[in-house]
């Protein structure tokens, strides 16, 4: 007569373990999917749901609570039965809550996909912007490169064995005055002197070059 006793005592200890198994169940999801939505209003109805399910798990626990009295208080075989389709509805929700978690990762890495595409965009924005602007200092570097050169060649001479050049300023209002002797390596205003290639006189302004014809 002791073993049945003995039995129950087992049984009750065993049903104790599920229910705090669940408790902590309970509160492991809880305190899961709280640090996960927290503070993202977005994500407030996610939070509603999943506080629901936490409720229901409340309340599956108080369920257990009842039927432990009703299990110390059955026979040895129609606990086991009890206990069989306790673990079952335990295993169940348990993959219900898996499975909503999961659903909840699989919405994290949608957003994470989501910055980054939002990232691509704002850098080839970026890119788009620095090409516009380099196309548009590309016409003013063209315009400066067709500006006339302030002076023309008149003449060519020979000093001291070496070819020079006679420049006047541009146009015709100029003076015999205003004649300047240029040898090659000589500047002219901010114009230098590049070289003398026969009939031609190459001058240099930085990247620009011109090359004026000998008269």
């Amino acid at each position: 007569m002791t073993g049945v006793p003995h039995a129950s005592r087992s049984t009750a200890t065993l049903v104790l373990q599920l229910l705090l198994w669940a408790w902590l169940i309970a509160l492991s999801v809880a305190t899961v999917i709280s640090f996960r939505v927290a503070g993202d209003l977005a994500g407030r109805q996610q939070l509603d749901a999943a506080q629901a399910q936490v409720k229901q798990l409340d309340t599956r626990v108080a369920e257990l609570a009842e039927a432990i009295e009703a299990l110390q208080a059955m026979p040895e075989a129609a606990t086991a039965a009890a206990l069989h389709g306790i673990r079952q509805s335990l295993n169940a929700r348990l993959g219900q809550i898996e499975q909503a978690l999961s659903e909840r990762a699989t919405t994290d890495a949608l957003t994470a996909v989501r910055s980054e595409l939002d990232l691509v965009k704002a850098r080839q924005a970026a890119r788009s912007s620095a090409t516009a602007q380099l196309r548009s200092t590309r016409p003013a570097a063209a315009a400066a490169q067709k500006e006339p050169i302030p002076f023309q060649v008149i003449g060519a001479e020979l000093r001291a064995g070496q070819r020079s050049l006679s420049v006047a300023p541009a146009g015709v209002g100029w003076s015999p005055a205003q004649i300047q002797v240029v040898l090659p390596g000589e500047t002219v205003g901010q114009w230098r002197l590049d070289a003398i290639d026969g009939k031609t006189a190459v001058f240099r302004l930085g990247e620009q070059t011109r090359r004026l014809a000998i008269p």
